[in-house]
């Protein structure tokens, strides 16, 4: 678990072992608009599968992404107009949209155990250019063991993790994160808007759910 502090004469350098370790299969913790976060690349099933490991998370529980940009979400997920809508008001931002999956996508990557995707674009502009320079989409589940509270500093989650048998392979340490809620989960089905949880984002919906942990 190696850790690396982001200064302003690193940063590059920062962006890139990031990067190399995404593209071997690796976990990455690093920091996002709400607190840090686990991020492996979403279409290798190996690397999903060990951030899973790290967390102790159960698996039949899927996992959301980041993507860097509208493009990238488009190749992955089917918008309608509302979804459009939302998007425009809150991305980049704390808001995780769970939408159905395009065909193609499903056609060509193995991807087990989902039938839509929760995605968002970070305000985080570290975690934005990550998945930028990686070019594909990474996951966004919080850096703590399930169950436990979420880490806004580096050195929390060091302490989750230092004594599991799986860790996170390199922690990007952007200092302290702002507390905040964690991202608001919504799902569009029939085109109307359902809040599964309720966080930095207020959206007001019809049916409201909280979901456990992220």
């Amino acid at each position: 678990m190696q850790v690396i502090k982001i200064t302003s004469i690193n940063f590059n350098q920062s962006v890139k072992n990031a990067i190399l370790v995404l593209k071997r299969g690796g976990v990455i913790a690093y920091p996002t608009e709400t607190a840090y976060g686990l991020g492996a690349d979403f279409l290798n099933p190996v690397a999903v599968r060990k951030v899973y490991q790290i967390k102790g998370r159960d698996y039949k529980k899927p996992l959301s992404v980041i993507v860097s940009s509208l493009a990238m979400a488009k190749r992955f997920v089917k918008f309608n107009r509302l979804s459009l809508a939302l998007v425009k008001k809150y991305w980049p931002g704390p808001l995780t949209l769970i939408l159905n999956f395009q065909l193609s996508i499903l056609n060509e990557f193995k991807i087990d155990n989902y039938k839509t995707l929760g995605l968002r674009i970070s305000s985080n502009k570290l975690a934005t250019l990550i998945v930028k320079k990686f070019g594909r989409p990474i996951t966004a589940t919080s850096a703590n063991i399930s169950g436990k509270g979420e880490c806004f500093l580096a050195k929390e989650v060091v302490n989750q993790f230092k004594n599991r048998k799986y860790q996170p392979d390199l922690i990007i340490d952007a200092g302290k994160l702002p507390k905040k809620r964690m991202s608001t989960i919504v799902r569009i089905t029939n085109n109307q808007i359902e809040v599964l949880r309720q966080g930095s984002v207020k959206i007001p919906s019809s049916k409201s759910q909280d979901t456990n942990k992220s």
